[in-house]
């Protein structure tokens, strides 16, 4: 078996254990002695951790030899997307205090 396959194999059963993993402390976080807190920042850390996994075993990101474009491109989306998600939830928190 290559190399290659061997890191997309490696990087498969490791998105797969992560993905399983959120979807059990989804259904059943008291298996995990999870509260609501806990559950929603193992969610969070799996999902980083999930980004990490896809980035250095499927973009390859770690082995360009010139700029790290993808790199780049990466934390720009994710810059992006953090914004989204915060100042929606910001927003959202803000109309509920002025609501009640």
């Amino acid at each position: 078996m290559s190399r290659e396959l061997s890191l997309r194999i490696t990087g498969f059963l490791s998105a797969l254990l992560l993905t399983l993993t959120a979807y059990y402390i989804i259904v059943n976080p008291a298996y995990f002695n999870l509260d609501a807190q806990g559950a929603v920042i193992a969610i969070f850390t799996l999902a980083l951790i999930q980004s990490m996994v896809q980035l250095i075993f499927f973009i390859d990101i770690w082995q360009e030899k010139e700029v790290f474009w993808n790199l780049a491109v990466f934390f720009s989306t994710a810059s992006i997307i953090f914004i989204i998600i915060y100042f929606s939830i910001w927003i959202i928190d803000h109309l509920n205090y002025h609501m009640h």
